[in-house]
């Protein structure tokens, strides 16, 4: 059975959602949050960053893994910069265990995946109850459990 990490960074925080199953039938196997580690540097942070990743890799049998990334009309700012060096940190966690498949998704790219015309705007209008307790989860987490769903078979 495949199993599937999804990930959303910001400048504080990641969620994570590791689904494994199917598109039809997804199980959550895990999911949270966790706020990076105050006062650090931030070659120090990005290293926690590597560091943590790859231990999630190793505590599980992850097929692969998918970021949702920041949308092309992302207005760059100072925490979009930072986002983006967690998403990169996460990539080299990746890479560095020797994981091959890892992907990087926008909504219009999650909602071609899922079966929904091109454009994030209607990933709005997908049924999510086959994922057990997405409603309640936080928009940053729906969105690590969507880019996980969008990798099942």
């Amino acid at each position: 059975m495949r199993m599937v990490l999804g990930l959303r960074c910001s400048n504080t925080d990641y969620h994570y959602a590791l689904l494994s199953g199917t598109k039809k039938v997804p199980l959550v196997e895990d999911q949270g949050s966790v706020s990076y580690p105050g006062g650090l540097k931030k070659p120090a942070a990005l290293k926690w960053m590597v560091d943590e990743i790859q231990d999630r890799l190793r505590k599980s049998d992850i097929d692969s893994v998918v970021i949702k990334g920041p949308e092309p009309a992302a207005t760059r700012t100072s925490s979009l910069v930072e986002r983006v060096e967690y998403e990169t940190a996460a990539m080299i966690a990746c890479a560095e265990v020797g994981l091959k498949a890892v992907f990087k998704k926008v909504k219009s790219t999650l909602a071609k995946d899922l079966g929904l015309k091109g454009k994030g705007k209607y990933l709005q209008t997908l049924d999510t109850s086959a994922i057990p307790g997405f409603s309640t989860l936080s928009e940053k987490a729906k969105e690590a459990a969507l880019a996980a769903w969008t990798e099942l078979s």
